[in-house]
C-alpha cells in the first residue's frame, strides 16, 4: 500500500514540476535558441540569452521594456544577447510570476527600423 502512496505522490511532483507544454511558436531561422526555453520554470537567477545565426544582432526587451546596454553582453564569438544586469539595474531582480522576453534581431549593418523579433515567455519562483 505504501507503495502505491509513494507512487502517487511522485506522479503529483512530476506533473506540477514539469515545464508547460505550451512553448508557443517555434522560433525563426535567425534565433537558433533561447534561454529559459519558452514555457520553463526558472529561479531569479536564471541567466537570460539569446542565441543569434551568424550575422545577426540584437537588443533584449523584458516584459515590453528594452533592456539598457549596460545589462546586456554581446558575446561576438557565440553570437549571442545575454542579459547580465547590474546591481544597481531596474532588472537586477525578477519577481515572481510570469515574464515574457523579447529579441529584436537584424542583419548587422541593417538599421533598427528594419528588424524583427522573436518572443518567449517563462516563470520565475
Amino acid at each position: 500500500m505504501s507503495l502505491v502512496v509513494f507512487a502517487a505522490i511522485g506522479g503529483l511532483v512530476f506533473v506540477f514540476a514539469s515545464p508547460d507544454t505550451d512553448n508557443g511558436p517555434a522560433p525563426p531561422e535567425a534565433v537558433e535558441s533561447v534561454f529559459p526555453k519558452p514555457g520553463d520554470r526558472d529561479l531569479r537567477q536564471t541567466a537570460i540569452y539569446a542565441d543569434l545565426a551568424p550575422g545577426y544582432t540584437g537588443y533584449l526587451l523584458i516584459d515590453g521594456i528594452e533592456v539598457p546596454l549596460d545589462d546586456i553582453q554581446f558575446v561576438d564569438a557565440l553570437n549571442t544577447v545575454n542579459f547580465k544586469p547590474t546591481d544597481i539595474s531596474d532588472f537586477a531582480r525578477l519577481s515572481s510570476g510570469n515574464h515574457c522576453v523579447t529579441v529584436v534581431y537584424r542583419l548587422i549593418g541593417q538599421p533598427r527600423d528594419r528588424s524583427e523579433s522573436y518572443r518567449w515567455c517563462f516563470e520565475v519562483h
